[in-house]
């Protein structure tokens, strides 16, 4: 047994450790002395990644072995010599500093004397999983693979943690969550660490992705080409993001950013380019006490990053890190999985049609009013889908939502402003746009419609919302007013706006 104590300000240690010729599991069990983010990362004699796991006041422990390994950990031969523990503490950079005091024990075990196979092992029965990430820090995951043929919409969730980081579901537990709220997709996005092993489920396809986590802000990669290695990048928040949008590859990855208004984890990072966010979630777990003062700001953000010419997806992340009997502070209703959902349009599920959908707009945010609708050039009969050029034609919107316990009403936007307002029922509603817009986004909002010339519409509940469609003619979208998020904030905070 070797034992590791000591501290971690916002830094990074490694420690070095043997691991005997006989030896078919190591085990590493990490415990924190206050709550915070101390990742713990593991490579072998022949500087394999083995595993990643966010060590917290409970013990946890990654198992490896050459198969079934535990959770958070990677498959692979047990390679006798000298392994070594990288430990990274990402916070007091820009906040207060959070020194971490840990302590870490490394136990090798023979096939003779492991205790522990069981507990490996069942991890990896209980669940049909694929292994994702590879000792190589790269991504193996078949994005082309269909689980249904349908052309529909499908419902997800693009944001969610377990046990890995700092959520409270075992990977068991999160995929019965999953399965009983009926959701088609899902994106396990632990904070940069990409789940190892996905499981394998014929109603669910769970996909790779990470949350990229820093004191200037939080981004999704959904569908990234690596994981993080974190190893030869400079220690600072500025390296991370960029060592994250690395990660992401044009044309098939989706760079979303989270709780973008939502202090203290709002987005502060002023030189993203703009052209790199696929999305922007407006809407984050909404039982957090602040969460619906940040949605209506993330709103506002939208609106001006279209009216700059940026056509970035609005979407929605439950951040799920609850047991479905658990409470956020202050909450009458639990934080689950799929809260809100975000549908996405493809041409059957699989990776490669979420990706695109995502990227495309070809997507809608709803908690639980059970929003129809349909979208009609002008009074003709041509559909038409969220994130669709419509070369600003006259449109048509037919709204209806299933929920009857609860009022709702639309909000039709052009080009920033709110021109109609219609109370939502059962039977579908007809709203028409005029020509000549450059955009046409609908919120759904929980609540009585506002009386005429009430503009306090945002004290009611957000309740979804339904992605743009723009003229791609416009000039602004061929050439965008702003290029990064700092200029967009100064543009917004301006007389310009």
């Amino acid at each position: 047994m070797t034992l590791f104590t000591g501290e971690v300000a916002f830094g990074r240690q490694r420690m070095l450790f043997d691991v005997p010729a006989d030896a078919d599991l190591v085990r590493v069990t990490g415990t924190t002395v206050t709550k915070g983010f101390l990742y713990a990362a593991v490579y072998d004699a022949k500087h394999a990644f083995r595993g990643k796991v966010l060590f917290e006041k409970s013990h946890k422990s990654l198992l490896i072995q050459s198969q079934n390994s535990g959770f958070g950990a990677i498959d692979g031969e047990i390679s006798a010599g000298e392994w070594y523990l990288e430990l990274y503490n990402l916070e007091g950079e820009f906040r207060g500093e959070r020194a971490m005091q840990y302590q870490v024990v490394v136990q090798c075990f023979s096939q003779e004397q492991n205790t522990y196979v069981d507990e490996a092992q069942d991890y990896a029965e209980h669940l049909q999983l694929t292994s994702v990430v590879t000792s190589a820090h790269g991504i193996d995951f078949d994005y082309s693979n269909l689980l249904c043929t349908e052309s529909r919409w499908y419902r997800g969730d693009l944001h969610a943690h377990s046990q890995l980081s700092d959520g409270h579901n075992s990977l068991q537990a999160a995929n019965n969550i999953v399965e009983a709220q009926g959701l088609d997709f899902f994106f396990f996005t632990e904070h940069n660490i990409c789940q190892p092993k996905l499981p394998i489920s014929k109603q669910c396809l769970f996909l790779p992705a990470i949350e990229v986590t820093t004191d200037l802000g939080h981004f999704n990669v959904h569908g990234p080409t690596s994981s993080l290695d974190l190893r030869a990048i400079e220690h600072s928040s500025v390296a991370t993001i960029q060592a994250g949008l690395d990660i992401a590859t044009q044309g098939h990855s989706s760079i979303s950013l989270n709780h973008p208004m939502m202090k203290p984890w709002h987005w502060k990072y002023q030189d993203i380019a703009l052209a790199q966010v696929s999305t922007f979630e407006v809407c984050c777990d909404p039982t957090w006490s602040t969460s619906a003062k940040a949605t209506d700001d993330a709103l506002l953000i939208l609106t001006q990053m279209w009216n700059c010419g940026h056509r970035i997806t609005a979407v929605g992340g439950s951040d799920g890190h609850l047991q479905p009997h658990e409470r956020n502070p202050k909450a009458s209703e639990p934080s689950l999985y799929g809260d809100p959902s975000t549908f996405v349009y493809s041409h059957g599920l699989s990776g490669e049609g979420i990706l695109s959908g995502l990227r495309n707009g070809q997507v809608y945010i709803e908690r639980r009013c059970g929003l129809q609708f349909a979208i009609y050039s002008g009074d003709s009969t041509t559909q038409l889908q969220p994130g669709q050029d419509s070369k600003g034609q006259a449109l048509t919107y037919h709204l209806s939502v299933t929920d009857s316990h609860h009022p709702y009403y639309a909000e039709c936007i052009v080009d920033g402003v709110v021109v109609a307002r219609i109370a939502l029922s059962e039977q579908a509603q007809a709203v028409r746009i005029a020509k000549g817009y450059a955009w046409c986004r609908v919120d759904i909002r929980r609540g009585h419609m506002p009386d005429s010339g009430n503009i306090a519409a945002e004290q009611n509940e957000f309740e979804g919302c339904i992605n743009a469609l723009f003229d791609g003619s416009k000039p602004q979208f061929n050439q965008p007013l702003v290029d990064t998020w700092g200029e967009l904030m100064e543009r917004i905070n301006s007389d310009e706006v």
